[in-house]
């Protein structure tokens, strides 16, 4: 059985706690100079604001990632998946994104994220 790189293991630490809404986890796998750039409003987050998103992600109903495909890169990793919940009107929520996470002494330094905003408006109110 080989041992699945470092880096890939972070990724699947940060699926693990946003979708058990597990704050705290997410807030020790960041770095404190965290920067999270998200395409849908190309605004960058400091680590306080990226948690607060994680907070509010934890309030969905069903919340998951599915279709998880995850490579390590040299300097952290990519990640592709398509978040599911259930959206505040009952119907099913599927957005599929893309992040790009750079590491740095083992915590997520940036994260750069790319998602269908069409398909997210559902729970942007």
């Amino acid at each position: 059985m080989t041992t699945p790189h470092p880096n890939i293991e972070i990724a699947h630490q940060m699926i693990d706690c946003v979708t058990r809404g597990d704050v705290d986890g997410v807030e020790r796998l960041y770095h404190d100079d965290i920067r999270v750039w998200r395409n849908v409003d190309d605004r960058e987050l400091v680590k306080r604001q990226a948690l607060k998103v994680v907070q509010i992600l934890s309030t969905l109903d069903g919340l998951e990632y599915a279709d998880v495909r995850i490579e390590a890169s040299d300097s952290g990793f990519v990640q592709q998946h398509v978040l599911r919940c259930t959206g505040p009107k009952g119907d099913e929520v599927r957005v599929p994104s893309c992040i790009i996470a750079r590491l740095e002494g083992g915590q997520i330094l940036r994260i750069d994220e790319y998602a269908d905003s069409a398909a997210m408006a559902p729970l942007m109110g």
